[in-house]
């Protein structure tokens, strides 16, 4: 059943569930309940992996001196990312103007999708007074009340912060009475999920089939023509910061990009099909462990912060869709309003990490307000398209991540001959490992 596994096997399941949304909308939204009780499943397995490579990680780290190297080089890279991305959205929006001379057929598709839409469009205010004072509030709920209630609801930004503050005790204890039995066990909980997720991908063309299908029936094509410029300069975004993301990659590891982007296919490929970034999560941990050789402990750490909290995404989103809202409205932009869409996008970024849905897209309006544009309107549009730009953006978040982790984690220690003794004593033969069974 190796076939299943294909990259071209997922591929064509990705292109088939296209043809099906656009020739068969009915049946496709028949099977969205599927694709979304797939991606329910890989959910189940991925806060688990979260929590317990976090945890092992900091408290690993913890132990040694290298940790204040590590989280310095987090920081620097984290944010440089951030207003690299926003500085391309802001430039491609200026340079495209999406906004700006769409045809009145188009406008007509847009006025027919506010109408639709107008409960969403007045519900966006009070999703915004629930957010809150935007930076603060993330700080104020980063500490879960009740950690259980956090695990059972999936806030992923919660449970980031409560593994990190588990992992730094665990760390400082087991570094004081040099006994790492606890951390040991964590790493086997790890591995175990790990084998689950492995196990999944058996099941992921089917997935992706439903979950494209649906996606692609509930949009609709008048709206994929009249957005058509937007949607396309998130693509073409997406594919520069992937290409060069690819160039980092294949420069700091010495590979050659077709070879950087073949170890990051299988998490790419999800990515794209799932439309969900904490869902790529342990195939991400896996390649960059065992196909790029990176020091586990450092990858089991910048992997799930960068993921929660460095959402690329949603730079790209916010920067070029408020210069997007103001052309569609003839705002003008001078170089103070543009100066405030390039560090709010990336500061709404941050202050949203961990929120879902409409309220991630509705804090637009914490850039939007000052600059009085008319904000609600924005984000019925952008949800309305979310289904066309979600799969590009996502993998694009996933590579740029992935890219991020190894200018900031080290390499492992591990030579390539105790590597092949490891794999044997795993019972792998000298082999690669496993996908979903990275060495540890």
């Amino acid at each position: 059943m190796e076939w299943l596994k294909s990259i071209w096997t997922i591929l064509g399941s990705i292109a088939a569930g296209v043809m099906l949304g656009l020739y068969q909308p009915e049946l496709s939204l028949k099977l969205v309940p599927y694709g979304d009780l797939y991606l329910s499943f890989l959910k189940m397995c991925v806060i688990p992996i979260m929590v317990t490579a976090i945890v092992s990680s900091v408290g690993r780290l913890l132990m040694f001196p290298s940790a204040t190297k590590i989280l310095s080089r987090m920081i620097i890279v984290f944010i440089s990312g951030m207003f690299i991305v926003s500085t391309l959205g802001v430039a491609v929006g200026m340079l495209a103007e999406p906004g700006g001379g769409i045809p009145a057929s188009s406008r007509a598709v847009l006025g027919t999708v506010l109408q639709h839409n107008e409960s969403v469009v007045s519900s966006v205010p009070a999703d915004i007074e629930n957010v809150g004072g935007g930076l603060m509030d993330f700080i104020f709920n980063l500490i879960p009340d009740n950690i259980f209630v956090a695990l059972g609801q999936g806030d992923s930004l919660q449970i980031l912060f409560f593994s990190v503050v588990m992992g730094a005790a665990l760390g400082l204890l087991s570094a004081r009475s040099g006994d790492h039995q606890f951390i040991t066990m964590i790493d086997l909980l790890f591995k175990v999920f790990q084998k689950v997720i492995y196990w999944s991908m058996y099941m992921l063309p089917f997935g992706l089939l439903f979950i494209m299908a649906g996606q692609i029936a509930g949009t609709g094509p008048g709206l994929m023509v009249a957005m058509f410029k937007f949607t396309g300069l998130i693509h073409i975004i997406a594919l520069i910061m992937m290409i060069a993301s690819g160039i980092m990659i294949a420069v700091k590891l010495k590979l050659s990009f077709i070879e950087s982007l073949r170890s990051l296919k299988e998490s790419l490929t999800i990515a794209f099909g799932t439309q969900n970034s904490i869902a790529t999560m342990p195939s991400v941990l896996d390649a960059l462990r065992s196909r790029f050789k990176l020091d586990a402990d450092s990858v089991n750490l910048v992997v799930p912060l960068g993921i929660v909290i460095c959402r690329y995404s949603m730079v790209m989103i916010y920067s070029l869709g408020l210069i997007f809202i103001a052309q569609l409205y003839g705002v003008p932009l001078g170089l103070q309003e543009l100066l405030i869409i390039w560090v709010g996008s990336v500061l709404t970024s941050i202050a949203g990490a961990g929120t879902p849905g409409i309220v991630a897209i509705s804090m637009i309006s914490l850039v939007a307000v000052p600059l009085q544009l008319p904000y609600s309107t924005g984000v019925i549009l952008l949800m309305a398209v979310n289904s066309l730009i979600n799969p590009i953006i996502t993998a694009s978040n996933i590579h740029i991540n992935c890219a991020a982790a190894v200018l900031i984690a080290n390499k492992s220690p591990e030579t390539e001959g105790e590597a092949d003794a490891r794999r044997k004593v795993d019972g792998l033969g000298g082999q690669q490992p496993l996908p979903g069974y990275g060495v540890q």
